[in-house]
């Protein structure tokens, strides 16, 4: 028997495949704990400019973002299998040598000038020499700010009574705006935000950025879980395929950045537009780690005595493996 299909058989045989497929459940994305050790942190925008206009989407990404209050909580959270993605610093590679199970995948800004000391005021302080023997508020001990004062007294060569002070005050601008405030600092080092900030308020101002004292280093690095390593490999080369495109888009999308910048981080719109200025072209668009950064970081290592061995392996305590090809 000849059976005959006349086309609109056949249109309606496919269009009920179209429906069957259209019914079908989307592949559904792959969800990610992506924490931030510090939440106002210009170096952190691009996750939320790539979560906004659907970067990480188009990638089958959900970032689910969580906020913390410094490296040492991150890292612990990642411990805790809390966190799948972590943004910090790069002095936080320390946690990964101290067996945290996290792996350095990322630069995301080799450059000091992210970070500034800043001062109420009431300082007559005019340059980084007047910084001889001041207290100096830091987020945590052992954190990237709580280093950074390590290096001035390291950089001027002062010792004993000269020595600047930090004092751990948590990483919230507000609680540096109260202790210069109050006296209880004489100095903060943090984002050149805060500085920003301060002048903005007739409160204070931006004394120095930290590149005036420090050389180029791993700054701001991305680490991976190992758990998420080893479970899907995918998904890591995923997330900084996105972030990489974020950093992208922000350059040449200052209009949609700044007001989201200024909204996340707390900030007035002129803040978040001289942050976007002085900064932008400072971000890594690749992910490399530069050996003279690496370097740095080595040696803040031996010279806060946090490591026993002066001859670390430092390419045990971070991977390229996820780096963005070309």
């Amino acid at each position: 028997m000849t059976c005959i299909i006349t086309r609109r058989t056949a249109l309606a045989g496919i269009a009920g495949s179209l429906a069957v497929l259209s019914a079908l459940p989307a592949k559904a994305a792959t969800k990610l704990r992506v924490g931030k050790s510090v939440a106002e942190n210009w170096g952190n925008v691009p996750l939320d400019v790539g979560m906004q206009f659907g970067i990480f989407d188009k990638l089958g990404l959900e970032i689910e973002e969580i906020n913390f209050a410094g490296g040492a909580k991150l890292a612990q959270a990642v411990t805790a299998g809390e966190v799948d993605i972590g943004l910090s610093g790069g002095p936080d590679m320390l946690y990964v040598f101290k067996g945290a199970p996290e792996i350095a995948i990322a630069t995301l800004a080799d450059n000091p000038a992210f970070m500034g000391i800043s001062v109420g005021s009431q300082s007559t302080a005019r340059g980084i020499d007047d910084l001889k023997g001041k207290k100096i508020g830091v987020t945590s001990q052992g954190s990237t700010t709580y280093w950074l004062v390590d290096q001035l007294n390291r950089a001027k060569g002062w010792k004993g009574a000269d020595m600047a002070i930090p004092v751990v005050i948590g990483g919230s601008p507000t609680a540096a705006f109260a202790g210069l405030k109050t006296g209880d600092i004489e100095a903060d080092v943090g984002g050149t935000s805060t500085g920003y900030q301060l002048e903005e308020q007739k409160a204070g101002r931006l004394l120095i950025d930290c590149s005036e004292y420090v050389p180029s280093m791993s700054l701001y690095v991305a680490f991976a879980s190992t758990a998420l390593v080893k479970q899907n490999p995918n998904a890591v080369r995923e997330f900084l395929k996105g972030w990489f495109d974020s950093v992208a888009f922000m350059k040449s999308h200052k209009a949609e950045s700044v007001p989201l910048a200024a909204k996340v981080m707390g900030y007035t719109p002129g803040v978040a537009d001289r942050m976007y200025e002085t900064l932008m072209n400072k971000f890594s668009t690749d992910g490399k780690f530069t050996p003279q950064a690496i370097e740095t970081l080595r040696a803040s290592f031996v010279d806060m005595k946090t490591i026993d061995n002066p001859s670390i392996d430092m390419s045990k305590l971070y991977t390229t493996e996820f780096l963005p090809k070309g």
